[in-house]
């Protein structure tokens, strides 16, 4: 004769089955975000946060003998900004650069824009000084 035992189903908290499922996202469950490889663009975050909008584009320059062989082809990264806020006229601004390498692309790039900025400054300081004062 055989006996059955009577099982019970394994017992688990009730909250945390229903943390799981639910779509309140304060109520779901919390795990570490995992992110990618930190890209070190110092460079162009800094353009970014000082109001351009930034693009990289590649490009291959092919260096070829007279008879048509190639003989090298030299990588170029250009990189460009443009002024994020084009409503002030006296900042809207572009400039765009190319250099071998990603990062001599934005620190380039960077310095350039930093002297637009310099400008744009100094000429809307000119601008404020010969304006008429209120009496």
């Amino acid at each position: 004769m055989s006996t059955v035992l009577p099982t019970t189903p394994p017992t688990t908290a009730p909250s945390a089955t229903r943390a799981l499922r639910t779509t309140d996202p304060s109520r779901r469950l919390r795990r570490a975000r995992q992110h990618g490889e930190v890209v070190d663009q110092h460079d162009r975050r800094a353009l970014e946060r000082a109001g351009w909008r930034t693009f990289l584009a590649y490009r291959e320059n092919h260096v070829r003998a007279w008879d048509g062989t190639l003989l090298a082809v030299t990588p170029v990264w250009v990189a460009e900004a443009e002024r994020a806020d084009r409503a002030a006229t006296a900042r809207a601004a572009a400039q765009q650069v190319s250099a071998g390498t990603i990062d001599e692309a934005w620190a380039l790039l960077r310095t350039r824009c930093a002297e637009l900025d310099r400008r744009a400054a100094q000429a809307a300081a000119r601008q404020r000084a010969m304006r008429p004062r209120a009496a």
